[in-house]
């Protein structure tokens, strides 16, 4: 029994440098992809690069769950907001990782 709880801990090892090693590799990837300039968007420019309802991006910024900066006086009905491209991409690859969850082969 003692060496099962030894193949665990090394098997549990293991997985967890895989994941290290994934994280620095994806990190490295990243770092090298050619990077668009950013870009100052309109609320309407948003929409159309989001692909999303105008009432889907009111919310969000509304709610704060998307990066965006505000123009207007403070407590206005109908605040301006502006988005930085390289922001949503970087928000945008966020949602994917987390609406993602890697197969984990159970046999091994």
């Amino acid at each position: 029994m003692g060496n099962m709880t030894a193949e665990k801990a090394f098997a549990s090892f293991i997985a967890d440098l895989k994941e290290q090693l994934k994280e620095e590799l994806r990190a490295e990837l990243l770092a090298e992809m050619p990077v668009a300039p950013d870009r100052t968007l309109l609320f309407s420019e948003a929409l159309d690069y989001l692909k999303m309802s105008e009432y889907t991006l009111r919310r969000l910024c509304r709610e704060k769950r998307i990066p965006h900066r505000m123009y207007g006086a403070e407590g206005s009905k109908n605040p301006r907001y502006l988005f930085s491209t390289s922001r949503l991409d970087t928000w945008i690859r966020e949602q994917e990782e987390k609406n993602y969850l890697p197969r984990v082969d159970e046999g091994g």
